[in-house]
């Protein structure tokens, strides 16, 4: 553990960094002498004047030296600091304790930390980092982020005079002149200066400060260290630790908002969403060891950056200055050593988590075996020791609060591919486990030891999420502990709900041991029937009475409070309850000021959260090669309608959805061979509204698979492209090759009375125009159903374009339910009526059939509003939809596509009005095609097409 005066010395850290540097500031006027008894405030800042000339920038050079006491409840600590700036780039900082001390110097060109408790130097030349070093320009920006109230005071601080903060510690705070003894007081705290201000005294809230302004020394070389062990380090590893630690450092002692009432939003990417419950992160994550990593890192960036600051960073800091040596090489060690027997798929996920969180994966690797670093209680009742039998599963983790951990907790719930889904209790940017159940209803809780630096194994953290992955009973997860070589020493309780069976497990790398209820135990005590209870000192005593206590009585609220305080330390990370033959669980995370013990618990049923992950609930996925020997010519699979219109309060807008939908079932999908180059293969499935002739009561895509940057078909999302109204559909196959060479399974399905569904007798007359189109409106939404049911298809991501005539039919789907991922609209608008009053050539020709028809203009007003989008574009989903429209477009004019752009509150940048019209946009197809599949894949999209977005 971290001895607790060693984070207080990385936030004075963080005081003498930010006043070795900061902003440039223009040099403070000398103000002339303030009587204090008539001008509090303007007296109390011209005493300021010569500290803050070096805490604004305003003196280049200067030197700050003196101490600084900080008492309170624990140990107090006094602190010798002597700061000393040299020019614009070079300062001295000596921080030295009774138990720790440390060197700083910063060149220009190089950087040092010395150690001289230890007589090491830490020495880095070179460049440093662009956006974390520790350069005094502006060097308060980058160590005081908005997550600390510290921010709340930055503007203030930085002000190149110290007038508003005098004025608001006198008019707001209450600080006084007190004449007798020349000093400045507030309640028993007061401030004193001498010699003009160049010494300060104070004494607040536990705190004493006595300091003197001066001139700096001389400016020693970067490594006139004499004595000293040396070690090279790169300097924007130096540069990084120090920085980042001493800025998370900050947020931990003094958190903000962001951190104590964080914003509950609701995110959703490819193969992965994350939700809230009662204030607990709770991250659903499915797929591939690439698609999880990936969905992990965009879910939790800034939660998984925090998490890697916290181990890396202000552990790293800590643990440098106590031992000496480089934290962040110890780790590299223990990675190395460790390798080896983590599984090539756990290290594929570390590398897609790594790369979707820009950050070095071996930096990422190394935070992941943190937990072999540190070194908690559990306990399995069950049979005659509850209530009714049930066993309940119960852990505590007392691990390291003081380093903010808590600011990145979060269930997980994962569906691998090929494995067996799970729950994990976690941080972000952490894939181990170190307390996990599965939807196998196998438990498992980890309590630390001994043996630090015994690496030569399967991290205990891997162990845990293997167990998870692939063990279905306690049998198994007792032979995958025995049978793989272990690291350091640890403490297990492993349950398996179905069969309501427990095992207490102590293991080491040399040997393993495990203890079955009832049986007693020289490190346990006597052996309490139906129970295993592991712990250790007096919370062991402790937990044991309460067992014996409430013995036969517990039920679930008893089982969670066998957990209470002083079982659970101080250091409480977080607690949870198993009831693994329910698949539930109980989770309480630590708060800033609270250890988990003493916050709220929250309720998750696995079952229920599993029913909404993709491939979840029954088998598991199949692997790339064997889905793809699956999609062949002949095949016929099981398509299911999942549309689902839910409640609708506007009366025209329900009118309009009883007009369209159908009664939904189960359909068959055949995959049939392609037709010349028009798709790799055909898929074909029945009209949920079938209408017309016989061959237009089944409909046909083409399957234009996506392929890998070598070419080959591979696994990946997919979209149902929707096609002009041009016979030949020419546009919408453009798109769909362009989709398919972007890694997107392109299925282009063709709309009544198109292609295969045309007659011999040709194109329907222009009374069918409007059920033609409600039919292809059922069509395509039924096609998402029918395209998830394909091999290869992830389909967690299924999306829509259509473009034209097809891009009204796919403004009126996307207003039916939520069913597909993404929705893309290419030239298409609102106000149906309108576009074929107002617009040219194809509308022209629509207008003029209609009119040939005999329909009156009533009637065809009538029998367009029956398809307007609009009526349902309040239903979309503005983050997913997008619409691109010509700026110069008579056909479908662009005050058309605002129209729908507005009813669908689409947010401006997602309404790209390209420099073209109606027939010249497909110059832009290119951009656009990549901007689509950019989106589907859930990558940064590429560039917009030349184009202003909506105002």
């Amino acid at each position: 553990m971290i001895p607790r005066s060693l984070p207080r010395l990385v936030l004075f850290l963080a005081g003498c960094l930010i006043g070795a540097a900061c902003l440039p500031a223009a040099r403070a006027e000398q103000l002339p002498a303030i009587d204090p008894a008539r001008n509090p405030a303007g007296a109390l800042a011209a005493d300021l004047g010569p500290l803050w000339e070096c805490l604004s920038g305003a003196r280049e050079t200067f030197a700050v030296e003196g101490t600084v006491g900080i008492g309170g409840s624990g140990k107090p600590m006094k602190v010798a600091i002597k700061l000393e700036r040299f020019d614009a780039h070079a300062y001295d900082l000596e921080v030295t304790h009774d138990d720790y001390a440390l060197v700083l110097r910063r060149r220009a060109d190089a950087t040092a930390l010395a150690l001289p408790k230890h007589k090491i130097v830490h020495i880095g030349r070179g460049a440093t980092d662009s956006a974390d070093h520790l350069d005094p320009a502006g060097i308060g920006a980058r160590l005081v982020s908005s997550a600390t109230q510290v921010s709340l005071a930055t503007p203030l601080l930085l002000q190149p005079s110290p007038a508003s903060l005098t004025g608001l510690l006198v008019g707001l705070l209450g600080v006084k002149h007190d004449s007798s003894d020349e000093r400045y007081e507030r309640g028993d705290g007061w401030l004193d200066f001498d010699d003009a201000g160049r010494r300060i005294s104070a004494n607040a809230e536990n705190v004493e400060l006595d300091l003197t302004v001066g001139e700096p020394g001389e400016c020693l070389a970067v490594d006139d260290f004499p004595g000293y062990e040396v070690s090279e380090v790169p300097r924007d590893e130096i540069e990084r630790t120090l920085c980042r630690g001493v800025r998370r450092a900050l947020e931990i002692a003094l958190p903000g908002a962001e951190l104590t009432a964080p914003a509950a939003t609701a995110r959703a990417v490819p193969h992965g969403k994350l939700e809230w419950a009662e204030g607990l992160r709770v991250v659903t994550l499915h797929g591939s060891p690439e698609e999880i990593g990936k969905a992990h890192g965009e879910l939790l960036a800034v939660e998984a950056n925090r998490c890697v600051d916290s181990v890396l960073h202000v552990v790293g800091t800590v643990e440098t200055i106590r031992g000496g040596t480089w934290f962040r090489k110890k780790l590299d060690d223990a990675a190395a050593r460790l390798a080896p027997h983590i599984p090539k798929r756990h290290l594929r996920e570390t590398e897609a988590l790594a790369a979707s969180l820009h950050l070095d994966p071996r930096l990422v690797a190394v935070v992941n075996v943190f937990p072999e670093l540190f070194h908690c209680s559990g306990f399995a009742v069950s049979g005659t020791a509850t209530t009714d039998g049930t066993l309940y599963h119960g852990r505590v983790l007392d691990y390291m609060t003081e380093i903010g951990l808590q600011d990145a907790a979060a269930a997980f719930v994962v569906a691998p591919e090929g494995q067996i889904p799970f729950v994990t209790i976690g941080y972000a940017g952490f894939i181990g486990s170190v307390s996990g159940m599965n939807a196998q209803g196998i438990s498992l809780g980890e309590m630390g030891g001994r043996g630090e630096g015994q690496w030569d194994g399967v991290p205990m953290a891997t162990l845990m999420r293997r167990a998870m992955e692939e063990c279905t009973t306690l049998d198994e997860v007792m032979k995958l502990w025995t049978d793989s070589p272990r690291t350091c020493e640890y403490y297990y309780v492993f349950a398996d709900g179905k069969t309501r069976q427990s095992v207490g497990v102590a293991a080491t790398p040399e040997r393993i041991e495990f203890v079955k209820p009832g049986e007693g135990h020289e490190l346990l005590g006597t052996g309490i029937p139906d129970s295993v209870v592991l712990s250790a000192g007096d919370r062991l005593l402790c937990l044991r009475e309460r067992v014996k206590e409430q013995f036969g009585k517990i039920d679930e609220e008893a089982a969670i409070h066998l957990m209470d305080r002083p079982v659970a330390m101080k250091s409480n990370l977080h607690n949870v309850l198993f009831v693994p033959e329910k698949l539930i669980l109980h989770v309480a995370h630590a708060s800033h000021k609270k250890p988990a013990a003493e916050c709220p618990s929250v309720r998750l049923d696995l079952a229920k959260l599993l029913e909404e992950v993709p491939g979840a609930r029954g088998a598991a996925t199949l692997p790339a090669a064997e889905a793809k020997a699956a999609a062949v010519p002949g095949a016929v699979l099981r398509g299911v309608d999942t549309l689902a219109i839910g409640e609708e309060a506007k009366d025209d807008a329900r009118t309009c959805l009883d007009g369209l939908c159908w009664d939904t079932g189960a359909f068959d999908v055949a995959i049939e061979k392609g037709e010349g180059n028009n798709g790799d293969l055909r898929v074909r499935f029945p009209s949920p509204l079938p209408a017309g002739p016989d061959c237009n009561r089944d409909v046909w895509m083409e399957w234009y698979q996506a392929r890998d940057a070598e070419g080959e078909v591979c696994r990946g999302p997919a979209c149902v492209v929707v096609h002009e109204s041009g016979s030949g559909m020419t546009v919408g196959r453009i798109i769909a090759r362009g989709l398919s060479a972007h890694g997107v399974h392109a299925l282009m399905v063709q709309m009544p009375y198109y292609g295969a569904r045309r007659p011999k007798e040709g194109k329907a007359g222009a009374e069918m125009l409007v059920p033609a189109v409600r039919q292809a409106v059922a069509d395509v939404r039924r096609a998402r159903d029918a395209t998830a049911a394909l091999p290869l298809i992830d389909a967690s991501r299924i999306a829509v374009q259509g473009t034209s005539l097809g891009g009204f039919v796919t403004a009126t789907v996307a207003g039916l339910d939520e069913g597909y991922d993404k929705v893309f609209i290419l030239l298409a608008g609102g106000d149906l009526v309108g576009v074929l009053e107002k617009g040219k050539k194809d509308a022209e020709k629509v207008r003029e059939k209609l009119a040939e028809s005999g329909m009156t203009e009533a009637q065809i007003k009538e029998t367009l509003h029956a398809i307007e989008p609009t009526r349902l574009a309040h239903r979309y989903r503005p983050d997913r939809t997008w619409i691109f429209s010509g700026k110069y477009d008579d056909v479908v004019p662009l005050a058309h596509c605002q129209l729908l752009a507005d009813a669908g509150n689409l947010p401006p940048d997602h309404h790209v009005q390209m420099e073209a019209n109606h027939y010249s946009g497909i110059i832009f197809l290119p951009m656009v095609m990549a901007r689509i599949a950019g989106e589907i894949h859930g990558r940064t999209p590429a560039p917009a097409p030349p184009a202003t977005t909506a105002r």
